[in-house]
């Protein structure tokens, strides 16, 4: 009987294994492959085949611009942050300019003249009037990056800040609309009444005439305007400003002139 009792034992195991292991398995089905990421929107053309300091140059025209145009929507806050990034980023500018300034240099011919007309295309780029509310709230944020970056070889940061930048120009019209990047009026003042452009500041009144003196010969469009030498209260400087300056478009211009002879162009309250 023991043995028996042992042999169907073994069998009733031997049948449930079985039966395991005719009941099918679930398959897990495989995860879907993620969609890969956008790619990101083309630069607009003027943007666009441009060297490291040639980015860093037009991130700078971009946050003029912003400096220019912008107070109204962001703040004047825009015009304090662009003086800071000027003076952390002196040496690289200035790098940037000496740069562009040969490449245009050595095509010959009125050089001046070329480089001059490419920087009006590239201020009136960022003043386009279809996108200036976004990109106003753009610079305001990459403005304050862009004091705060570290330059290396290729400029990363200026690549992240110009593609920031442009990116209200290139969004699609109705999708322009719905995030109301087309909010701010065209004709909208460059600067608040009582405001002056400003071309410099220097140690003395003498080395802000001889800076007019530079301004004039490197511009043409600059030396038919009247300079004001404005000194600085309780400071050994003196500030180089234009007066007459009254609208956005009056604006844009002359610092589209400046930024070709390689001078900051910021507005400033009077007094």
């Amino acid at each position: 009987m023991g043995i028996t009792r042992f042999l169907a034992a073994t069998a009733a195991i031997v049948a449930l294994t079985l039966a395991a292991c005719s009941t099918p398995r679930t398959q897990t089905p495989a995860p879907e492959p993620s969609s890969p990421a956008p790619a990101p929107a083309p630069l607009s053309p003027i943007h666009q085949n441009l060297d490291p300091l040639e980015t860093v140059w037009h991130v700078r025209a971009g946050l003029n611009v912003a400096a220019l145009s912008c107070a109204q929507r962001v703040g004047p806050g825009i015009v304090t942050d662009y003086n800071a990034f000027l003076k952390a980023k002196k040496a690289l500018l200035t790098e940037a300019y000496d740069a562009l300034s040969a490449e245009y240099r050595a095509k010959g011919g009125n050089w001046q003249r070329s480089l001059d007309t490419d920087m009006t295309k590239l201020y009136n780029h960022f003043a386009s009037p279809d996108a200036q509310a976004g990109f106003c709230d753009a610079a305001a944020v990459e403005v304050k990056r862009a004091i705060a970056a570290t330059p290396d070889e290729r400029q990363a940061w200026a690549e992240t800040a110009l593609a920031s930048l442009d990116k209200p120009f290139t969004a699609p019209p109705q999708m322009a609309m719905a995030r109301g990047l087309l909010a701010m009026p065209a004709a909208e003042p460059a600067i608040p009444a009582g405001w002056r452009i400003q071309l410099g500041a220097f140690g003395t009144k003498q080395a802000a005439e001889k800076a007019w003196v530079d301004v004039k010969s490197r511009s043409a469009e600059l030396a038919g305007l009247t300079p004001h030498f404005e000194p600085v209260p309780g400071k050994p400087l003196t500030r180089l400003q234009v007066k007459g300056v009254n609208s956005r478009a009056e604006a844009i211009t002359l610092c589209a002139h400046a930024a070709a002879a390689n001078f900051d162009c910021i507005p400033v309250k009077e007094g």
